[in-house]
Parts: structure tokens; sequence; C-alpha cells
């Protein structure tokens, strides 16, 4: 009898618990924050460019996680959910940059992915592994010239092209710049 009295209350514990982990979180939502980004370089990877999402806890950097373009594109449209939560969101619209599906491919066409074609020439003078991909914006050879670092810094707060990112807002803004014709002429401009 003793023994059937610690086993009712052992399983009526466990079930309470049960029970309150599945209520709302009481937790701020504004204590768990997620950030794209991107460093544009020749990199270690081999690539010019390396995606990756920010996770912050409570307005204080927590983790980096690298993202391939396919995850960026499925996480940032709000196809697959963010990683660690099961919460989908759609970055991409929710900053001004409206995405289409293509039913073929199941890869999103849209402004994006001309911006994301198109980092690398912030970058360089030419596509440094594929000449048939034309000129780029850069006005020096290995990096920008001193005026167009001087913008990048000013307006996007990145110093370092190969270690920093371009992250959070400044992420989303260079994906609408770079597809903007007069922002190019400007950039352009900067000797």
């Amino acid at each position: 009898m003793l023994i059937g009295s610690y086993i009712k209350r052992y399983l009526l514990v466990i079930f309470s618990l049960g029970c309150l982990s599945m209520l709302p979180s009481t937790k701020n939502s504004e204590a768990s924050h997620v950030s794209f980004g991107v460093k544009i370089g020749i990199l270690p990877t081999g690539g010019l460019m390396q995606f990756a999402i920010f996770h912050y806890r409570n307005g204080r950097f927590s983790s980096k996680q690298p993202l391939s373009i396919h995850e960026l594109f499925n996480i940032g449209t709000g196809k697959w959910p963010i990683p660690r939560t099961r919460t989908f969101r759609n970055f991409f619209e929710e900053n001004g940059l409206l995405v289409e599906s293509d039913e073929e491919s199941e890869m999103p066409l849209s402004r994006i992915k001309a911006a994301i074609d198109s980092l690398w020439k912030i970058r360089f003078v030419e596509h440094p592994f594929d000449g048939s991909k034309g000129f780029g914006w850069s006005n020096g050879e290995a990096r920008p010239s001193l005026a167009q670092q001087t913008y990048i810094v000013n307006t996007y707060a990145v110093r370092g092209y190969d270690q920093d990112y371009f992250e959070d807002t400044s992420f989303f803004k260079l994906l609408r710049d770079v597809t903007d014709t007069s922002w190019i002429a400007n950039y352009k401009s900067l000797y």
C-alpha cells in the first residue's frame, strides 16, 4: 500500500510537470533574437560568400551557425523553422524583399537571387574565379577603394570583409541596395 501511494505521487508529479511544460512561456519574446549575415571575400572554404544565422539571448550574442544558400532561402522565407525554435518567419518579406517560388526548382526567385549573385561585386573589380561573370563594382584590385571602404563602414558597420559579417538590418539593406541601379552607380563612383 505504501509503495502504491509513492507511485501515485510520482505519477502525479510527472503529469503536473508535463502539463506545465505545455503552457506558453512567460519569457520575454524579445529575450531571444536571430539575425542573418554574410561575409564576402576569398574564404578558407574556397567560396566568395559565407552566410550565417546569429543567435542572441537577452541582447547578448549566443552563437553563430553557418548556412548554405539553400538553408538561407528556406529559413529566410519561412519554409523551414528558425533553428532551435519552432517558429516560421518570412524574414525576406519583412525586410522588403518579396520572394516568389519557382514550382520546378522550389528555389525562391526574385530580387534576392539577383542580389546574392551580385554580392561579390562590391568587393572585387572582376570575379576572382570566373572571368565570364564580368566586372565588379570595386575600384581596387583586391579590395574596394578607400572611399568605398569608408562608405561600407559608415553605411553597414563592416570593417573587414573577410572577417566581419554584414549582419541583421545591414544584411537586408545590402541585399536591397545591390539591386538598386542608383546605389550601384554611386558605389562605383567612389574612388
